[in-house]
């Protein structure tokens, strides 16, 4: 069925749920499971104030990379895995990364903001379905009705 899975990851409960779910379905399956996070660009108004833009990309880099290591060290060892790390958009960079890992399934958290705030705030789950065309698994806080 799924012979090469993505996980998405950030510090979130929910990426930590999907963290679990991805190691299981690729424990299970045989599949390789590949685990990625995003560092955000630094918005353009920052390189205005007074601090090290340098340092603060690098704080952001050094983070990322915790946790990616993190979640790689949860993985058993019977599961193939692969660790990536980029930086810009997050949902580009996971767009980016399901064509050329050639992934054939995707699983994420949700944030869970409510309708309102999505649709202000735009959602980075939604932004990857639209334009994705692998199969998704979403999970959401276990707070969201």
């Amino acid at each position: 069925m799924y012979r090469n899975i993505l996980v998405a990851i950030d510090a979130s409960a929910t990426a930590q749920q999907a963290l679990d779910h991805a190691i299981g379905l690729a424990e299970a399956l045989r599949a390789r499971l590949t685990i990625l996070s995003v560092v955000p660009e630094i918005p353009a108004f920052v390189y205005r104030a007074p601090i090290d833009i340098a340092a603060l990309e690098d704080d952001a880099r050094r983070e990322t990379e915790s946790w990616v290591r993190d979640a790689v060290d949860r993985v058993p060892d019977a599961v193939s895995v692969t660790s990536v790390v980029r930086l810009g958009s997050t949902a580009e960079q996971i767009r980016r990364q399901i064509e050329e890992g050639e992934h054939d399934l995707l699983v994420m958290g949700s944030r869970g903001r409510g309708r309102l705030a999505t649709t202000l705030l735009g959602s980075v789950g939604a932004d990857v379905h639209y334009h994705a065309h692998i199969p998704m698994l979403v999970l959401h806080p276990a707070d969201s009705d």
